[in-house]
């Protein structure tokens, strides 16, 4: 965390290269308003082999307003890692995939950079946490050790909500939450499907930038128990709607490659958000009320990933 900066929650000569990036709609002069003359984004700068650039000055950026350029006011060093949530259904019926399941998280875990912090929860029964958020290898590896399979339904939906109100209530959080859906399309228990509920969850997850990524295995049937169904639509919606990711699985097999392939992902993207700059700007005169946005540098051979809030998908 740097010292300084304000906590993520709820935010809004001649060149010797170009790199820009064009900001489309809908990024307004009311949106990017720091104060009345000046503006602010995120930039993930990187070299040509995607390591974070990290010593850049504030005289190698300049951003340009509908081709009218503004001064680079500071160029602020941001560090907000990726913190990770894994939920793991291990409701009734998972028994022939938990082991999979297990598997498929550990290498997950192994393929992650070692400073991302962890925490491991399932959801059958109700959803209960086994490790709190760590970087400590062998708790991860206690937590898989000691999920077992219940004999109640997945609660999927109310795992969200109650992650969602746990990211709300920390307000001073500087940090990207990933939520990761170990799951299947077991039967499903959750009492916060309606709108009241779901709204709330969607639009705390959205104002704490949190995304979920959902891997779940189909079962084709378990014997005398109705199935879920609910758990595969939220799945891809709420993955979709968080800028997240969802893959169905046709074996569970899948979780044991699928799931370090994630974890890789979002190594890339805890690099990027952990060395990025927060960019202020002052607004030149004349521009538009939706002026379209360059950002060039002088710096050679640099490629850049701009955000409105930090968050690099």
């Amino acid at each position: 965390m740097t010292a300084g900066t304000t906590p993520r929650r709820h935010l809004t000569g001649m060149l010797l290269a170009l790199v820009l990036f064009v900001f489309g709609a809908p990024w307004t002069k009311t949106s990017q308003v720091v104060s009345a003359q000046s503006g602010s984004f995120f930039v993930s700068f990187t070299d040509v082999d995607g390591a974070p650039v990290t010593d850049l000055r504030a005289e190698e950026v300049v951003v340009e307003l509908d081709g009218e350029p503004g001064e680079t006011l500071n160029l602020e060093p941001i560090d907000w890692p990726v913190r990770v949530t894994v939920f793991i259904d291990n409701g009734i019926g998972t028994r022939p995939v938990l082991d999979d399941m297990r598997e498929g998280v550990a290498l997950f875990v192994d393929a992650l950079p070692p400073d991302v912090e962890v925490a491991i929860a399932t959801i059958g029964g109700r959803p209960q946490f086994w490790a709190q958020h760590t970087t400590d290898s062998q708790a991860l590896t206690d937590a898989l050790g000691v999920t077992v399979p219940e004999q109640g339904a997945a609660f999927f939906l109310d795992a969200l909500y109650e992650e969602a109100e746990r990211l709300d209530e920390d307000a001073e959080g500087q940090y990207f939450p990933v939520i990761v859906m170990v799951a299947t399309n077991g039967p499903e228990g959750s009492s916060r499907d309606r709108d009241k509920p779901f709204t709330e969850m969607i639009e705390r997850l959205f104002a704490n930038a949190a995304t979920l990524h959902t891997r779940l295995f189909t079962h084709t049937s378990i014997t005398g128990v109705k199935q879920g169904g609910g758990q595969i639509r939220w799945g891809i919606d709420i993955s979709q709607a968080t800028g997240g990711s969802y893959q169905g699985l046709s074996s569970p097999n899948g979780y044991r490659t699928l799931l370090p392939e994630l974890a890789e992902a979002i190594g890339r993207k805890h690099r990027l958000v952990s060395n990025q700059y927060r960019v202020t700007y002052a607004l030149p005169e004349g521009i538009s009320e939706q002026p379209s946005i360059r950002i060039l540098t002088t710096r050679p051979l640099i490629n850049m990933v701009p955000t409105r809030d930090g968050n690099v998908p």
